[in-house]
């Protein structure tokens, strides 16, 4: 369980192509070569333009370069790479890139994009709820999807596989079942940051670097860093405010409600309504000591019965202890 890189994708290095993997268009102020390939482990696009000016000729190049270090050195996508291994697999690509007919320099190339996650050996729909308590934060873009079944009970017809929430133009945020996704005989979910065109280049400015291929290669806590720092402010810090702030008050203000309600109601001669737990439910309970907290401040007199009873039946709302397992994965002391 280590946070890594998983899709990358490079520009601005050196490379030269076998003119039968280019198509030449010649236009009426200069010529572009183009190239597009599309491999297994890699893709690749190639653009050269040389233009006829009025200050003379003018030359304009650019490359990117698309791959998954894990495809290349153990051919699937479950893992993440270290910065050891981005290392290794670009020397293989090197070798693959020449087999191809293309001759490449990564000295100076930079870094476009990258998918940068972390694998959790959880099953995603049994942490749903706090995987929910992470899209709550960004509630206007967050999206999920589901997968359809073939089971006969309605409240089995669908189970969830996916969220998706963008944080800005160009940086989404992905928790996904990676099990369902690859077929896996065991539960894995993924974590992911998606830095695409800029993102990544803004996030290294930032920090004061650059998003040079060679800086992420010399700095194996870069990534970590990065992971962790967005993760704190795009989510963790959010997230505990929210349960504070909107969760707990919601469950406080009904549970009061209830009570009052049935306080009026024994003295006006009508029926009281029966377990305000359940009442509850309607609402976001997320987990049971918050119900706990409840009794403790306003049932005094039977606490010690209401409690046990709340552990006995809403222990399954454990939503805090599975997002402490999650943290502590994430920033183990």
């Amino acid at each position: 369980m280590r946070i890594g890189i998983d899709k990358i994708s490079i520009y601005d290095y050196e490379c030269s192509i076998n003119p039968k993997l280019k198509e030449v268009v010649e236009r009426a102020n200069g010529v572009k070569e183009v190239a597009s390939i599309k491999r297994e482990l890699f893709s690749m696009t190639y653009n050269y333009t040389l233009t006829e000016t009025d200050r003379g000729l003018s030359e304009t190049c650019f490359n990117k370069l698309t791959f998954n270090p894990n495809k290349i050195l153990r051919g699937n996508n479950i893992e993440n790479s270290s910065i050891q291994e981005l290392k290794e697999a670009l020397e293989k690509l090197e070798t693959l890139l020449e087999k191809e007919g293309i001759i490449v320099d990564f000295s100076n190339a930079k870094i476009a994009d990258i998918e940068i996650n972390l694998n959790l050996p959880i099953n995603f729909n049994e942490y749903f709820e706090v995987f929910l308590l992470f899209a709550k934060q960004h509630l206007n873009y967050a999206k999920g999807i589901y997968s359809i079944t073939n089971a006969e009970r309605i409240n089995e017809f669908k189970y969830d596989e996916s969220l998706f929430i963008p944080l800005s133009k160009n940086t989404t945020f992905k928790i996904y079942s990676k099990d369902r996704e690859s077929n896996l005989p065991y539960h894995l979910t993924r974590l992911e940051y998606c830095l695409e065109t800029s993102s990544y280049k803004y996030q290294c400015e930032k920090y004061g670097v650059d998003n040079s291929l060679n800086y992420l290669l010399s700095s194996k806590d870069f990534i970590e860093t990065l992971f962790k720092e967005r993760l704190k402010k795009d989510f963790i810090f959010k997230m505990f405010d929210y349960l504070e702030k909107e969760v707990k008050p919601i469950l406080e203000s009904k549970y009061k409600i209830f009570k009052q309600n049935n306080t009026l109601a024994r003295q006006t001669g009508r029926k009281e309504a029966r377990d305000v737990y359940r009442y509850l439910e309607q609402y976001w309970i997320f987990d049971y000591t918050f119900l706990i907290e409840l009794v403790e401040r306003y049932n005094s007199k039977n606490k010690g019965r209401e409690v046990k009873r709340i552990r006995e039946k809403y222990s399954k709302h454990n939503n805090l202890q599975k997002l402490n397992f999650i943290l502590e994965i994430i920033f183990p002391h």
